[in-house]
């Protein structure tokens, strides 16, 4: 039998950059925007599994592909794909729960739950490998295994469940993106008009004794086709030095349905007393954090949000 040196070399190509750019791609793209940090032993797991699923592929085409020896790689092909898809994942990180992602900026936070997605690509894989097992047992033995006698081949029962699951995964992605385009979180601005102040029994210029509460007014519009379960919501305010002055306690949401706009809900920041005197006297650049966990679209997204506040002294 004839080496396919040709394909083997056009497909060694295609595969390096599918197992080995296109990630480290990424990964260059995400921590060059500091969007993410990776390690340096997963960029070097990265590079290993790209290698070795680089030259199992082209061991693929050094031989026909109506051989079982072709059938044959490509199924312990499709097996690698999994098992690089679950290291990816996260599947083989001690104490990290599969399709776990952390992503930390200057101004967000996020830790994403994408088992949903991780599942989705590992089923795909194993479906496409048992399509290759039973063409190379079929080429083997120079037999067809049908679901019925004059139905259809089980290959081909596989095959149409891996195109069928490569679509679903297509369209669950579309549908994902065209819905997070279509939500907006919106922020009323807090003003000084928003603060309320309580001198007491104290009439002197001692602001001691007073109490702030800040209220921050926000509408959540979903005009996407996914609602958003379970929301916990809640709000910390910060000096420019990082000091925690107050916070919103944990507000809860069953749920903002698809194509609604649930308009002007109310958070009340309740300003430790201890700063309230510092925030009537003095103007200062708070941060306003801003933490949510929620389902959405299958996703667990845990988000902590920091925003710049100026703030204007009251007297």
């Amino acid at each position: 039998m004839e080496i396919q040196w040709g394909k083997m070399i056009l497909h060694g190509i295609i595969s390096a950059v599918f197992y080995i750019g296109l990630p480290l791609g990424l990964i260059y793209v995400f921590e060059y925007l500091n969007v993410i940090t990776f390690t340096e032993s997963f960029t070097t797991s990265i590079m290993i599994f790209g290698i070795i699923g680089t030259i199992i592929s082209m061991l693929k085409y050094a031989f026909p592909k109506d051989t079982s020896a072709n059938r044959l790689i490509s199924f312990f092909i499709s097996i690698y794909s999994g098992i690089y898809l679950f290291y990816i994942f996260g599947g083989f990180e001690p104490g990290v729960e599969l399709g776990t992602y952390y992503i930390n900026t200057e101004l967000i936070q996020i830790l994403l739950g994408i088992k949903f997605i991780a599942w989705l690509f590992l089923g795909s894989t194993i479906i496409r490998a048992m399509q290759y097992l039973v063409e190379a047992i079929e080429l083997r033995k120079k037999k067809e295994y049908r679901v019925t006698k004059k139905e259809f081949k089980l290959s081909q029962v596989f095959k149409a469940f891996g195109f069928l699951m490569g679509l679903v995964i297509m369209g669950y992605f579309a549908s994902v993106i065209f819905s997070g385009m279509n939500l907006n979180f919106n922020l009323h601005d807090i003003q000084p008009a928003d603060v309320v102040r309580d001198p007491g029994a104290s009439a002197d210029p001692d602001y001691s004794d007073d109490t702030l509460n800040i209220t921050l007014t926000f509408d959540i519009i979903n005009n996407g086709i996914y609602a958003i379960y379970d929301v916990n919501l809640s709000l910390g305010l910060y000096l420019s030095n990082g000091t925690k002055i107050g916070e919103a306690p944990n507000r809860y949401y069953s749920g903002f349905h698809s194509f609604t706009q649930t308009l002007d809900q109310t958070l009340r920041i309740v300003v430790n007393s201890t700063y309230c005197e510092y925030l009537i006297l003095n103007s200062d650049t708070l941060t306003l954090q801003i933490s949510f966990e929620t389902i959405y679209a299958a996703i667990y997204i845990d988000l902590d949000l920091f925003l710049p506040v100026p703030w204007t002294a009251i007297v």
